[in-house]
């Protein structure tokens, strides 16, 4: 029982922490966490598979064993299931907020690099039409023709290994050398609408092996800003676009600048369909391809229990103070708008 209620000062402490994040990012995100994180890369870095995935798996199986004995013996287990329930949150809710949780609390990205995300509509359209321009650049040095579309000149694992090998963020203090791992799960992960994510628990970057290799190489960044204790969903995607663009290959390149470019777009679009319209008409049409290869892979999945996914984790993210749930992703827009100004 005693367990069971430190989930209230464990509370309290996190939400101490969330009022104070010149602390969480002295003490726990530069000192403490890259100790953690090196300790997992000792611990799992080396193993070929997610070990995080099959501690899933037996906790899945342990939970469903627990909760059928306690249906059966209903009558007698009853009073001592909720003590357990209480203490098995406690435990999580413990290791979350220490081995990773509280980066979410760490000085937002914006404040440490200056930028200011707030931009007009004809800040983001300069924007756009700059993303237009470079990656119709690209296109050409990758194919031979406008109306072709960009296919990847690697195998998938080759591919993840390319962006951890040139994997940069000039933020860091101390770097750590990200490793993303293909996720045992991809085929339920993709019903579920995730392209990765980062076990709170293990540390394991992950990404879902079945995605067209655009989106792999953009969601694997991603994850890594994840593993590097950047926790927000929009600092990791800048974090990502920012690591793509300044890799030697101009395959990466192009990943990375179609990614902002498909936010940039959604964004104007919102506000002024025409002229988000006219712009991407510039596009080659090759380019236009690839972009309908990635949308027609998600369509292939979509199912009714989709969108019950996605609000569950809307309701996380919300609850780890990103207040636009899963919108948040959208928030890079405003690094990349203010980043392409300052170029």
């Amino acid at each position: 029982m005693g367990i069971a209620l430190l989930i209230v000062p464990q509370y309290g402490l996190v939400m101490l922490a969330k009022q104070n994040p010149n602390w969480v990012e002295a003490v726990y995100s530069n000192t403490v966490y890259p100790i953690v994180c090196e300790m997992q890369q000792v611990l799992f870095g080396s193993v070929s598979f997610s070990v995080g995935d099959v501690l899933y798996l037996m906790a899945s199986i342990l939970f469903c064993v627990w909760t059928f004995s306690i249906i059966r013996h209903f009558k007698r287990k009853f009073k001592t299931a909720w003590i357990d329930v209480l203490v098995l949150l406690s435990v999580v809710h413990f290791l979350f907020y220490c081995i990773w949780g509280l980066n979410y609390y760490r000085i937002p990205l914006y404040e440490k690099l200056h930028y200011d995300t707030t931009y007009s509509e004809e800040a983001l359209a300069c924007t756009l039409e700059q993303l237009i321009v470079k990656v119709n650049t690209l296109h050409l040095q990758l194919v031979s023709q406008e109306d072709e579309k960009v296919g990847s000149p690697y195998g998938k694992k080759e591919l993840v290994q390319k962006v951890a090998s040139e994997f940069y963020f000039d933020q860091d203090a101390r770097i750590i050398q990200p490793v993303l791992k293909m996720s045992l799960w991809s085929l339920p992960l993709t019903y579920m609408g995730y392209a990765g994510y980062v076990n709170p628990f293990t540390l394991e970057a992950q990404a879902n092996k079945l995605l067209p290799e655009l989106s792999l190489v953009t969601t694997s960044a991603h994850e890594m800003a994840h593993q590097l204790g950047y926790a927000p969903e929009s600092e990791a995607n800048f974090i990502a676009f920012l690591s793509c663009i300044q890799h030697s290959d101009p395959y990466i390149q192009f990943a990375g600048y179609t990614f902002a470019l498909r936010y940039c777009y959604r964004d104007l679009y919102r506000s002024n369909p025409e002229r988000a319209t006219a712009l991407a008409a510039c596009l080659h049409s090759g380019i236009v391809k690839n972009f309908n290869e990635m949308s027609s892979f998600w369509k292939r999945y979509e199912n009714p229990l989709e969108p019950l996914f996605k609000s569950s984790y809307d309701a996380y993210l919300k609850a780890n103070g990103q207040k636009a749930g899963i919108k948040s992703y959208n928030g890079m827009v405003g690094l990349v708008v203010h980043h392409s100004l300052l170029d």
